[in-house]
């Protein structure tokens, strides 16, 4: 069994070492401090296409100090995120002179024109303001609630599980949408051929299930775009007519 002189041999090293260093590194801090060895310090902004760099660094000042050291990056993080287009930020020092900016924007999906009030709605369902720079940078599909009888909630909550299910098993419907209208009980789209769909509100995913395996079935001999309209409201059917011949059933 170890006696005390023995346990005091065995520790003593570590610790006084970790004593050494932890002493090293307050000197080291405080002799930096002391000559502002981080007082002058660049920031280095990326992953910014829709937000201006001039924006985020006018946001960024009052979290900053004098100091890269002491600069909280939990606080720096925390204020971008809050911003609209803003994702996720990740921040870090490179020393000694540079704190480095990630930023990850949001994307949105879709332009929503409700009551007049256009907003945008992202991949994720979260809403962003529209101004005339976004209005112009985003070509997304336009939206339109003509029915004034639902709740936004529901209406919001609908919509995002919708058009993520397209962007994620129909991404090539969802490409050549321009508008959406949504009626009492029907949803119209419009594509980019001037091809009008017709579906119920109700069971909307799968009606565009059946739209997609009758898709498949007639290609490559015709596409969704050879037909001027095609409605799915019929239980299990596909009525289309074409732009330049007779309709039929699919």
């Amino acid at each position: 069994m170890l006696n005390n002189k023995q346990i005091v041999k065995i520790i003593l090293p570590p610790f006084s070492f970790i004593v050494i260093m932890s002493a090293f590194i307050y000197s080291v801090h405080a002799f930096s401090f002391n000559i502002g060895l981080f007082d002058d310090f660049d920031i280095q902004i990326s992953g910014n296409d829709y937000l201006d760099v001039l924006f985020i660094e006018s946001e960024l000042y009052p979290q900053l100090s004098s100091s890269l050291l002491s600069i909280n990056l939990t606080s720096i993080k925390d204020k971008l995120e809050s911003l609209d287009y803003i994702e996720a930020v990740q921040v870090s020092r490179i020393l000694p002179h540079i704190l480095m900016i990630h930023i990850v924007e949001r994307s949105p999906m879709l332009l929503i024109n409700m009551a007049k009030n256009m907003i945008f709605m992202d991949k994720k369902g979260i809403l962003l303001p529209a101004d005339e720079k976004s209005l112009s940078i985003f070509p997304v599909p336009v939206l339109l609630i003509l029915n004034d009888d639902g709740s936004n909630d529901e209406y919001m909550r609908e919509i995002f599980q919708f058009f993520k299910y397209l962007l994620v098993e129909y991404p090539t419907f969802y490409r050549n949408i321009s508008e959406v209208k949504i009626h009492a009980d029907v949803w119209e789209f419009s594509s980019d051929n001037n091809t009008k769909i017709f579906a119920r509100a109700s069971y909307l995913k799968n009606q565009f299930i059946i739209l997609k395996n009758f898709e498949n079935t007639i290609y490559p001999t015709r596409h969704l775009k050879d037909y001027s309209y095609i409605d799915l409201r019929t239980n299990n059917q596909v009525i289309v007519k074409e732009k330049y011949g007779k309709g039929k059933n699919g």
